[in-house]
């Protein structure tokens, strides 16, 4: 019996060595560059990632995980915060009048970025749903998703997907004085995270970088009266409003309605004279809402 003990203790013993077989030491400017952002830091292992050397920590009793490349370059740090009272104000502000205000806070990770809006993700938990809610610094509802089971943040390093010139001008033409989020390119269609005018936007273009279209949430009463009375007269006026989101395209505005009846969802597109009414969850075809 002693003997089986001793071969499964070291058996898991090498289980666990070869777990760790991801550690590696890191380019001496990476190391330099991480102990220059952290002289306090503890506990410090690294491991590298495509093109990134991370270094997972402990500062000021917070774990951390950085990101830096061969140069020393930094780009990324995620830390775990352990209690809203170290988010900013404003965002506890904004989680607090938010629909999420009770529901149980599993997690929050503040994600800072070299020359890049630092963002906070907020894992809220209800019933069998999860989300993660993300913020800017001053209380900007950017994006709600889907838990993300491996909480993996790559898609927020600065610059993993540069913005190309022409579209950079774009954005900066059409929204002034906007603040980018993220850019991600996927599926031929490159997506611009920004916010504008104190709201969180989409901008998307195709793979030629032509504009296709900006879409963002809007609240019922910011649409306007002819859309809700489109609305009201339709054959969908006892449903329910789940979400409603504004498109601006090159060639029209509409709205995109989401709504509910019982088990029952479907989508809706109205344009802003409300003479166009189009339901789009089945077939595309044109309604009449007289």
């Amino acid at each position: 019996m002693n003997l089986y003990a001793l071969f499964f203790g070291l058996a898991l013993f090498g289980f666990c060595s070869c777990d760790n077989d991801d550690s590696v030491t890191p380019d001496p400017q990476a190391r330099q560059a991480f102990e220059s952002k952290y002289p306090n830091a503890t506990q410090v292992e690294w491991e590298k990632k495509n093109n990134y050397l991370i270094a997972e920590f402990i500062d000021n009793q917070l774990d951390g995980k950085a990101w830096f490349d061969a140069t020393g370059r930094w780009y990324m740090t995620e830390t775990e915060l352990t209690h809203t009272s170290q988010l900013p104000e404003d965002v506890q502000k904004a989680l607090a009048n938010s629909e999420y205000a009770q529901w149980y806070i599993d997690d929050i990770d503040r994600l800072e970025r070299n020359e890049t809006e630092t963002i906070y993700v907020i894992e809220v938990k209800k019933d069998k749903q999860e989300y993660d809610l993300y913020y800017s610094a001053d209380g900007i509802l950017v994006k709600v998703q889907a838990d993300l089971t491996d909480d993996d943040y790559e898609n927020y390093l600065p610059d993993a997907s540069e913005l190309p010139a022409s579209l950079q001008q774009f954005i900066n033409d059409k929204y002034p004085a906007c603040r980018i989020i993220e850019t991600e390119t996927e599926h031929n269609r490159t997506e611009v995270d920004i916010i504008h005018e104190n709201r969180s936007k989409e901008v998307i273009f195709d793979a030629s970088g032509n504009w296709l279209n900006t879409h963002y949430d809007v609240r019922q009463n910011e649409v306007e009266t002819a859309v809700m009375n489109a609305l009201k007269t339709s054959a969908y006026a006892d449903y329910i409003i789940d979400d409603i989101e504004r498109y601006e395209t090159p060639d029209q505005t509409y709205y995109l309605f989401e709504l509910e009846k019982g088990a029952k969802e479907i989508e809706i597109k109205i344009d802003l004279s409300g003479l166009s009414l189009i339901h789009i969850s089945e077939p595309t075809r044109l309604l009449s809402i007289s």
